[in-house]
């Protein structure tokens, strides 16, 4: 019995440690995966092979210009030059992207392209371009630049400007919608009834986050980073729901109470 014994424990701790580096294989290994807020698909691409995948540390990066609407990438990645308080851009996948591949698309602010200046400014992640991708661009004060990454063959964007609604507090809408806010509110609550997708992004210069992916019926609370406008991007074009947006305005200091002096009596 004593054997058995032994060799059961043998045999766990062999079946826990084998699993412990099966783990970190896959962790290392497996290809990238992202999820599209839209639809719920699960779109897999090639591992990232560390800095060099970095567009902007390519010693001479290739320019991108949009013609007619129209933006052409290259497998090795490039940037695009985004004028400061320019429109809002949102740029879709028409061409050469799929299932198998994405392009990382990334907001640079200011034009230094010496990553060793005391003047450049980290990219950050805007999203990426895949299929039924969209990616939303929200100029800076100032000139800056818009980075794509690498990806396995060149492909084609469409570039529009999309509607923008300014919005206050609250707004209730139906369907795909995009909604500036200027104002204090660091969180608010998302609701949806009905049927089909909700989906919704907060998108600043230089940043986004997902804030809300569901369907149907949904009732929850996010938050965001400070900052001085922060544009939401709606997806709710799938079924027939009715989205409700309430945004929660951080309080003011009280006013200190006066308590009044009491009147002598003589």
């Amino acid at each position: 019995m004593a054997g058995v014994e032994r060799i059961r424990r043998f045999s766990a701790l062999t079946w826990i440690f084998g699993t412990i580096i099966i783990a970190v294989i896959a962790f290392l290994v497996f290809p990238q995966v992202v999820v599209n807020p839209r639809t719920g698909d699960v779109y897999v691409g090639d591992p990232a092979e560390g800095e060099d995948d970095w567009p902007w540390l390519v010693d001479d990066p290739q320019e991108y210009r949009i013609v007619d609407g129209m933006l052409r990438g290259t497998a090795e990645g490039g940037f695009l030059r985004l004028e400061g308080d320019a429109e809002m851009l949102m740029f879709e996948n028409a061409e050469g992207v799929d299932k198998a591949d994405w392009v990382s698309v990334y907001q640079q602010q200011g034009v230094e392209f010496d990553v060793d200046s005391e003047a450049w400014q980290y990219p950050g992640y805007l999203g990426s371009l895949y299929a039924d991708g969209q990616v939303l661009v929200l100029p800076g004060a100032q000139d800056g630049l818009l980075w794509f990454g690498p990806s396995l063959t060149d492909w084609t964007a469409t570039v529009t400007t999309p509607e923008v609604r300014p919005m206050g507090e609250t707004v209730t809408g139906q369907g795909n919608a995009v909604l500036l806010y200027e104002g204090e509110a660091l969180s608010g609550r998302f609701q949806h009834t009905g049927s089909g997708l909700f989906a919704v992004s907060a998108v600043t210069v230089g940043g986004w986050d997902l804030l809300v992916n569901d369907a149907d019926d949904v009732d929850v609370r996010a938050s965001w980073k400070p900052t001085d406008r922060v544009v939401f991007q709606v997806e709710s074009d799938t079924g027939d729901g009715t989205w409700t947006i309430a945004l929660d305005t951080p309080a003011a200091d009280p006013t200190p109470t006066t308590i009044p002096t009491p009147t002598p009596t003589p």
